[in-house]
């Protein structure tokens, strides 16, 4: 009873600090739930939130063509002995903002990863394979210009594990990139972007990068990551927008390469272990939704789907992408 009584003393106490430090009256105030690093907070201000995202890939891919699994593997046209068919995605993100002034905003990012991968071989086989671990926690700093342009600029930890085994055909081996959790450098993290009100409706931009700093323990280096997204959100209601956001996404391919994957590179076991294999262009709409609800809480989704890829491949393409989203100020 007096655990009960505690825990809804502390959610009172939550939701009134949350109701006092929220100064933002819009639902539009924050961007789609999928713009990480979007707004300032007031001084002393803090926040925390919680993204859940799930990715789904489906069927492979080579430039803009898509494959079948005949075209992949060596009992058909392709040089594979194995082929991915499918790959889920899904990360819990917790994050945190605390503003030491109306200017500067810190953000703390923490993911948690689980990768599930589903394959078929050249002798008719099928196996599955899995990873999932803490991911690599990033620290941020946000700003902005006299002209109201936010900036970020941040650290990518590597706390994420880049040694993830499961069994496949070749027995408990350490499983190829895609299946790995971290990148195993510290990655520079830049960004520019900005989020204009008007009368009933919304509209932003963000360009975001992640940038490699060295090579990681295992002799290879992630390529970097570039992403470029505008979005318009209508208000419909004084506590719900709907929102539509284009993006481009570019992933570049590894330098170096996994000395522990040589011998399945050699005789091309699968895609998934060539490291000149990784790099990928998307174009994708999203669609959202964002509800400011009472007390300070924000709910918000986003579903995003590719109008257009071009992938170095043979590799796997990204059919969707959900995000769900929490938000409290406090």
């Amino acid at each position: 009873m007096k655990v009960c009584f505690f825990g809804v003393a502390v959610w009172v106490a939550l939701n009134s600090c949350a109701a006092a430090a929220d100064t933002r009256k819009l639902p539009d105030d924050h961007s789609p739930i999928g713009v990480m690093g979007d707004h300032l907070h007031n001084k002393g201000e803090w926040m925390a939130s919680y993204r859940f995202m799930k990715m789904r890939m489906d069927g492979n891919r080579d430039g803009t063509d898509r494959l079948e699994e005949s075209e992949v593997l060596l009992s058909g046209t392709g040089r594979y002995r194995v082929a991915p068919t499918d790959m889920n995605m899904t990360m819990h993100m917790l994050g945190l903002m605390y503003a030491p002034s109306d200017n500067l905003t810190l953000m703390a990012m923490i993911p948690y990863i689980e990768n599930d991968m589903d394959h078929v071989t050249a002798m008719g086989g099928a196996f599955n394979t899995s990873s999932s671990d803490l991911g690599d926690i990033s620290l941020v700093a946000l700003s902005s210009f006299s002209n109201g342009t936010l900036w970020q600029m941040g650290l990518s930890f590597p706390t994420g594990d880049q040694n993830q085994k499961d069994l496949t055909p070749m027995g408990n081996s350490v499983l190829p990139y895609s299946m790995q959790i971290g990148s195993g450098t510290y990655d520079l993290i830049v960004g520019l972007g900005e989020n204009l009100q008007r009368d009933s409706y919304s509209w932003g931009y963000q360009v975001r990068g992640v940038f490699r700093l060295g090579e990681n323990d295992d002799d290879y280096t992630q390529g970097s990551q570039v992403n470029v997204s505008g979005w318009y959100a209508k208000r419909v209601s004084s506590s719900i927008s709907l929102s539509v956001r284009g993006i481009y996404e570019y992933r570049g391919n590894y330098d170096g390469e996994d000395s522990r994957l040589w011998m399945a590179q050699t005789i091309k076991l699968v895609p998934t272990v060539d490291p000149d294999l990784r790099a990928s262009e998307r174009i994708d709409v999203a669609l959202g939704l964002n509800w400011l609800h009472a007390y300070g809480h924000r709910f918000a989704l986003e579903y995003q789907v590719p109008i257009w890829q071009d992938l170095d491949g043979p590799q796997l393409e990204t059919d969707g992408l959900l995000t769900l989203g929490w938000q409290m100020a406090f």
